[in-house]
């Protein structure tokens, strides 16, 4: 009983939000109602995986004692530069609760203490790209920004006109079909491949207009933003990194520690729904014993949010990014 009313209070927590002039680089979604289920002992090891403009961390902050600490994570150098001014009080304190890393949140479970890894109260990932990411966009992750065909959130691995040049057809339908779920993946992939022939797709405008060339106009705009996407998730390597990170995380939490995830499409609220799933089973398939077709074992997880989280229509009105975020909740038994 006590875990489903934990689930019916995250959903019905919609208190008024914060104006977008208090949050220039990026307004944090489900601020609130995230953090609220996040902290449970202030004075816990506690991670945030996706920084950004700082949204999260200073909430974090706001619930820990001078016992607890928090680690964030972004591979963007501009989200450590821009939080390293923000939390310059914190992070210059002899007795700093903060601790920014410049690297992807795939590198969360490496944190320690000394030699020795850390038992951690808590892990959120909020897996949207930030406000300031889209509307400053110098990597292209945007098909409203014109720039270099870049999507690397950090400095390595190939990005992603290095993908459209050197990726055979059937490997770019595959990727299109697969990580932006795009209908038209096939017909896209072969106008790239005959256009890369005269000359490079090298920039999000050169992009954009070979697909509103290729697809009807009244798709226009969600096939840029599945096609878009999907480049960015594979230049990232996006749900690997999330996979890996859930999977790495749940050994180090302290019981009764949790992991929240805001995720904004259905192929990483899907990965969470499976990992949060597969370590709430109380039976599995018992190999050794062929008369009993399972066994009974102790579950690592309980999933506090039955149905996923979503932002309030208060929220959505002025923050209409956050329309499609889903979060969801699981606790280390």
């Amino acid at each position: 009983m006590a875990r489903k009313r934990t689930s019916r209070s995250l959903l019905r927590q919609r208190d008024s939000l914060p104006e977008r002039s208090e949050y220039d680089y990026h307004l944090p979604v489900l601020l609130k109602e995230s953090v609220d289920a996040l902290v449970t002992n202030p004075g816990g090891v506690y991670i945030d995986g996706t920084l950004g403009g700082g949204g999260h961390t200073a909430e974090i902050l706001s619930r820990l004692s001078s016992a607890g600490k928090l680690f964030s994570f972004d591979a963007d150098s501009h989200a450590i530069e821009q939080c390293s001014k923000r939390f310059a009080s914190e992070l210059e304190s002899n007795n700093s609760r903060l601790v920014l890393r410049h690297e992807n949140f795939k590198e969360a479970c490496s944190i320690k203490e000394g030699s020795d890894p850390l038992y951690v109260s808590g892990l959120l990932l909020d897996l949207g790209v930030s406000s300031h990411q889209l509307d400053t966009d110098s990597i292209g992750l945007s098909y409203r920004v014109n720039s270099r065909l870049d999507m690397r959130f950090g400095l390595h691995g190939r990005s992603a006109e290095d993908l459209l040049t050197t990726l055979d057809e059937g490997e770019l339908e595959r990727l299109f079909r697969l990580y932006g779920e795009e209908p038209n993946a096939r017909k896209i992939a072969r106008r790239i491949v005959e256009r890369r022939r005269a000359a490079p797709v090298a920039t999000t405008s050169d992009l954009r207009t070979l697909i509103e060339d290729t697809v009807p106009p009244f798709v226009h705009t969600k096939t840029l933003a599945r096609v878009f996407q999907a480049l960015r998730i594979a230049v990232n390597d996006e749900l690997g990194a999330l996979e890996h990170t859930l999977e790495c995380i749940i050994p180090m939490l302290a019981p009764g520690g949790r992991i929240v995830v805001i995720s904004y499409h259905s192929l990483e609220d899907r990965i969470v729904k499976t990992i949060f799933k597969r370590a709430s089973l109380t039976r599995v398939p018992d190999p050794d014993n062929p008369r009993s077709t399972t066994r009974e074992i102790t579950p690592t997880l309980h999933t506090l949010t039955k149905r996923p989280a979503e932002p309030s229509e208060e929220e959505i009105r002025k923050n209409p990014r956050a329309r499609s975020a889903r979060m969801r909740v699981a606790e280390k038994a």
